[in-house]
């Protein structure tokens, strides 16, 4: 069904505020998720916010958690997002990165002490939006083997990238071959996977979104996504001193604490000494996108190009009937 995109973002912060969460962080919260959903990324949009739920019911979100920076030196910091939801916490991180970029041209801010902030890419688009470059990272719980592997001690680990370029780039990508909010997105529709994307748990090749989330996921590019994925793994858990590997919780399970990392790097171009960045790099990609398409395709579209535009234009979502029941009446208190 399609839902008024602003009934959508109350009826969600009425659910967060009925357990006990914050005017302001329910309806920052809500607008996160239901940006998901407007750029049609609906594996991060409100199909997650039962699982959010979840998690403040268990304990594992704390309301009144104290977001606080622990330790910093110049450009770089690191925060305690006292356990307040995800996506509150990151706005907080990617704030306290551009103003430290504002200051000293690049500021990295590593969050522990988070939860799931829902879709990486959300946040590299507010850096871009302020001139800046923004690049996130985040790891997850363990759902991928690495390379030549069976075990899953990694996790989907995504990857955003965002130039203040026009047209818009803004990259987000699981090192994954698909999501795991994808799968549970196919999980949740009645869809079948991709061919050569998961295992089930016995290590067969499966396009069941069920036995995939009981089996693993497979890394992107074979060695290349698994290379990716353990360097993600360190920088947003080891480096910011949060969990890696299979110490990771609390992401996809909610009823477990929450111990994954976030790593946000914020660039300022004329730190650089390139005031005219955003013209150059944008004059390059409109190359791109103007030339010849292949004969298989419409027209060359840049990373999250297509869904920028949904969110800048949307005034209604797409809302499986099922889970917009649900939220209902989660907002109900049920």
């Amino acid at each position: 069904m399609r839902v008024d995109r602003n009934r959508a973002v109350e009826v969600a912060a009425d659910a967060f505020r009925a357990h006990g969460i914050s005017e302001a962080d329910a309806t920052q919260t809500a607008e996160a998720l239901v940006s998901a959903d407007a750029r049609g990324k609906h594996s991060h949009g409100l199909l997650r916010l039962p699982r959010f739920v979840r998690g403040i019911e268990h304990g594992n979100v704390d309301p009144d958690g104290s977001i606080e920076v622990v330790a910093e030196h110049g450009g770089a910091a690191t925060l305690s997002g006292g356990s307040r939801l995800g996506p509150v916490v990151a706005s907080v991180a990617v704030a306290e990165a551009m103003d430290r970029a504002a200051e000293f041209g690049v500021g990295a801010v590593g969050v522990h002490d988070s939860n799931h902030l829902g879709m990486l890419g959300y946040y590299t688009d507010q850096v871009l939006q302020e001139g800046f470059v923004g690049i996130g990272l985040t790891n997850t719980e363990p759902a991928m083997p690495p390379y030549g592997g069976t075990e899953p001690v990694l996790g989907t680990n995504p990857i955003a990238i965002g130039l203040p370029t026009d047209p818009a780039f803004n990259l987000d990508m699981s090192t994954s071959g698909i999501a795991r909010g994808t799968v549970l997105h196919y999980q949740e529709t009645d869809q079948q996977l991709p061919e050569g994307v998961a295992l089930d748990a016995e290590g067969q090749p499966t396009t069941d979104p069920e036995a995939a989330l009981d089996g693993t996921i497979l890394p992107f590019g074979g060695t290349k996504g698994s290379g990716l994925a353990i360097a993600v793994e360190v920088l947003a858990g080891g480096l910011v001193g949060a969990a890696m590997g299979t110490d990771v919780t609390g992401t996809y399970h909610t009823e477990d604490p929450c111990t994954k990392g976030d790593l946000f790097v914020v660039i300022d171009p004329e730190a650089l000494g390139v005031p005219e960045f955003g013209q150059r790099a944008s004059e390059f990609l409109t190359g791109l996108v103007e030339g010849e398409p292949a004969a298989h395709v419409d027209e060359i579209r840049l990373p999250g190009q297509r869904s920028i535009e949904r969110d800048r234009t949307a005034t209604r979502v797409e809302i499986e009937d099922d889970l917009w029941a649900e939220i209902q009446s989660l907002a109900d208190g049920d």
